[in-house]
């Protein structure tokens, strides 16, 4: 008799139409070590609709995952379309959800669809720390291959002063110019909805925060609170 789903047994199958063997497997979530990046393929049971599940990817850097784990990392999710395929990436998008397999039905070919179809692209989405920090820069969702990035302009500030973590913790001189050019572009515009309140000035106060997380100096981003700021200066 075939045995029913549990989420480990669903996690089992996932790594069968993946193709692709995991570092581990604890639970529904699945670890992925691609050089210095960490993929994680998480399978979740909607809280209010138990017959109801998804799953989500996220990458990030692991040099910085532990002391940056109260921020969620230094990485990026990666969503992928529903099974209506109508994927409309937002700054709140809707969830990919598939119905659980009933007792030991077999699974759905809406399942086996999705995972093997957007699976292998959305594990392979980062290609290295340099393009990680690019994606964090992006000023919109990034599409690839059938899935995208998500990253909304609601977090851009902290998305902006993570790629200059990441620049300085790799010592990578390029992902760090484009942060600056980036940072001095839109330093002086209002975040959304807090028209008193800088771009700037949030990259500032996030700096702080991961500074003391890390250890890394961003001592130079914190001065971008001044009325008059001083600009780091492009390496």
């Amino acid at each position: 008799m075939t045995r029913p789903w549990t989420v480990r047994r669903m996690a089992d199958q996932f790594v069968e139409l993946l193709g692709t063997a995991p570092v581990s497997v604890d639970g529904g979530k699945l670890t992925f070590v691609r050089g210095s990046l960490c993929t994680t393929l998480s399978i979740w049971k909607d809280r209010y609709d138990r017959s109801a599940f998804g799953w989500m990817v996220y990458t990030d850097y692991i040099d910085l995952r532990d002391r940056m784990d109260g921020f969620g990392g230094v990485g990026i999710r990666i969503d992928h379309p529903p099974p209506s395929g109508s994927g409309d990436p937002s700054d709140i998008p809707p969830a990919a959800c598939y119905l659980w397999p009933a007792g030991s039905d077999p699974l759905s070919a809406e399942i086996v669809g999705g995972v093997t179809r957007y699976g292998p692209s959305s594990l392979r989405f980062v290609r290295d720390s340099h393009d990680l920090g690019l994606l964090l820069l992006a000023d919109t969702h990034i599409h690839r291959d059938g899935v995208w990035s998500f990253t909304p302009a609601n977090n851009e500030p902290g998305r902006l002063a993570k790629a200059i973590l990441l620049a300085r913790q790799c010592g990578d001189q390029d992902l760090e110019r484009a942060a600056v050019a980036k940072l001095r572009n839109r330093g002086e515009e209002p975040v959304p909805r807090h028209p008193d309140y800088l771009f700037r000035q949030s990259v500032a106060d996030w700096a702080r925060q991961y500074a003391k997380a890390t250890g890394i100096d961003l001592s130079d981003l914190a001065k971008l609170k001044r009325k008059r700021p001083q600009y780091p200066e492009i390496p």
